[in-house]
């Protein structure tokens, strides 16, 4: 694999970009719709404020980078992982996440409304005040997360586990929350919504 530092020169001059390697790539405003990227890696790369929307990215994996703000609404996302990475206030609205990991990551204020995420593992990230609503999910799974202040309304939580996450103040309605597997301090917490009083 090729390894270079500037991908908008690579994605003008072919259709597919594919088996390189970007490293350092340090951009800002970049527009990439409609990208097609596969069998790449992404390392120490900072492109912020861009636009990736109805891109598809396939056997990529991206390793401490930084897209915070960026667009990627309407993007597929197969066999890719994101290891250390920000993606803070990145639109990821009705995008499909497959066989996708996401770990150590900063995921503060996304917005994956109305997206599929099937073959999900989220691991250590932080999803604070974080977006999640109307979204299908399909064997996802959380791990040490801090999903506080998360907004997942009309998502079916249903054999969710979020016994080891922070869901303190999560955003959801009474239908989502059947079947969602959780530990004894938070299910007090989840009690408000059926109207119950601890004492």
């Amino acid at each position: 694999m090729e390894e270079i530092d500037n991908i908008y020169e690579v994605y003008k001059e072919l259709e597919e970009v594919k088996n390189y390697i970007f490293s350092n790539v340090n951009e800002n405003g970049i527009e990439l719709q409609e990208a097609d990227i596969s069998k790449c890696v992404f390392k120490n790369c900072k492109i912020i404020d861009s636009n990736f929307e109805n891109s598809s990215f396939s056997n990529v994996e991206f390793q401490n980078c930084d897209f915070s703000n960026s667009k990627f609404a309407g993007s597929n996302f197969v066999k890719v992982v994101f290891k250390n990475c920000k993606l803070i206030g990145c639109d990821f609205t009705e995008s499909s996440l497959y066989d996708t990991k996401i770990e150590e990551s900063n995921l503060k204020y996304i917005n994956l409304n109305l997206s599929i995420l099937k073959n999900v593992t989220i691991n250590k990230s932080n999803l604070q005040n974080s977006s999640v609503s109307e979204s299908k999910f399909k064997n996802v799974s959380f791990n040490e997360n801090d999903l506080q202040n998360c907004q997942l309304f009309r998502t079916n939580l249903n054999n969710i586990d979020f016994r080891t996450s922070n869901i303190d103040g999560i955003i959801v309605g009474l239908e989502d929350i059947k079947g969602m597997i959780v530990n004894e301090i938070q299910a007090l917490g989840l009690s408000r919504l059926l109207g119950i009083v601890i004492r």
